[in-house]
């Protein structure tokens, strides 16, 4: 199609305001708390909404918390996953779940202040934070 024709789906943004895509996580283990974002698929508006309030409240616990997405309709590893972690749970996990270690946490995706407060309760039950 033309670049001008006002049917073209295609954007008109130019090299410096396009943004870079969201990319999945995986957990170095060694943090004291993981949290796991259970997506359906990468660049979906939910995955993206989920981890970019993962990520803000991250910011305030660095080196504390790991984060790995987990994503149903990605490769065979994280779909194998994906239902052990429904099997821990008893059910069928919604998108998005957010996990901190292990344990579901939120079922869809929470506010940043919410969430900042889970994270420093499973800080806290580690020894890492006290609890206020």
């Amino acid at each position: 199609m033309d670049e001008n024709n006002e049917n073209s789906c295609e954007t008109r943004l130019s090299a410096d305001e396009k943004y870079d895509p969201i990319q999945p996580r995986r957990a170095s283990g060694k943090a004291p708390v993981l949290v796991e974002i259970i997506c359906e698929r990468v660049h979906c508006v939910l995955y993206d909404f989920a981890i970019n309030t993962v990520d803000m409240i991250a910011e305030k616990f660095e080196g504390l918390i790991d984060i790995r997405t987990v994503i149903r309709q990605g490769d065979e590893k994280d779909a194998k996953y994906f239902l052990t972690l429904c099997e821990k749970a008893g059910k069928m996990l919604t998108v998005p779940t957010i996990l901190i270690n292990g344990k579901v946490i939120f079922s869809t995706v929470p506010h940043p202040t919410e969430l900042e407060k889970a994270i420093e309760d499973a800080l806290a039950q580690k020894g890492f934070l006290r609890k206020q």
